[in-house]
């Protein structure tokens, strides 16, 4: 019992330094979008936190290493988790890619301010932090393509570019900052279920028509196939 008490001033330290880092982060990516990296100094950043220049030193050493804590955040760590479970996955194409994209629109809208700061940054980021940035959005970029080649192999998709399908996936999905209300219903989790949804099915093979028995259809179907088997070969 006096172990768990002795813990508890440590944890409550703990939280309020994240609580704090987590405003700094905040307000730093508000003043970014709105004066751009370069036009924002510490000492802007410190004072719409409330702190003194020299406190802002204790969480982040410059400005450049709060940038890249805002950047690991965004896109590199959620990147690097998905990635790991993605690579020992047993699920098939499609719920591969509705997850990748619940994540995604998730991830987005849990950090609305940061992305909408990205957004505006990404353009300006230094050198070393654009390559790593860009780094993270190309395997991200692969994974999606790969899961959608996957599933015209599969037979699940329709026979498509798989770059410009995982391209439109992504967009849609990173779009969602932009126009979401969280005011509104649905919920985020509602909102990332049905732009999976809306995903998956915009990639799916049309079975309803291919069905139909008309000459069209049985077209269309042979269209998919012979697509498929080039691919495959």
């Amino acid at each position: 019992m006096s172990g768990t008490d002795g813990n508890e001033p440590g944890m409550g330290r703990e939280r309020r330094k994240a609580l704090l880092e987590r405003e700094i982060k905040d307000k730093a990516c508000i003043l970014f979008a709105r004066k751009g990296f370069a036009g924002t100094s510490l000492t802007d950043i410190a004072d719409a936190v409330g702190l003194s220049r020299a406190a802002i030193y204790y969480y982040f050493e410059n400005k450049e290493a709060l940038l890249e804590a805002i950047v690991a955040e965004v896109s590199e760590r959620p990147i690097e988790i998905w990635l790991a479970q993605s690579r020992v996955s047993t699920a098939g194409p499609e719920e591969q890619l509705r997850d990748a994209v619940r994540r995604h629109v998730t991830g987005i809208l849990d950090r609305q301010v940061l992305m909408r700061m990205m957004a505006v940054t990404e353009a300006a980021l230094p050198p070393a932090l654009a390559a790593r940035h860009a780094t993270s959005k190309r395997r991200y970029l692969n994974n999606c393509r790969r899961i959608i080649r996957d599933g015209v192999l599969a037979g699940v998709f329709r026979p498509v570019d798989d770059r410009v399908a995982a391209l439109a996936v992504i967009g849609m999905a990173a779009w969602t900052v932009q126009w979401h209300d969280a005011s509104r219903p649905p919920d985020t989790a509602g909102l990332a279920e049905a732009m999976a949804e809306m995903a998956v099915r915009s990639l799916s093979l049309d079975r309803d028509s291919a069905a139909a028995g008309t000459v069209d259809a049985v077209l269309v179907g042979l269209r998919e196939h012979i697509g498929r088997l080039e691919q495959m070969l």
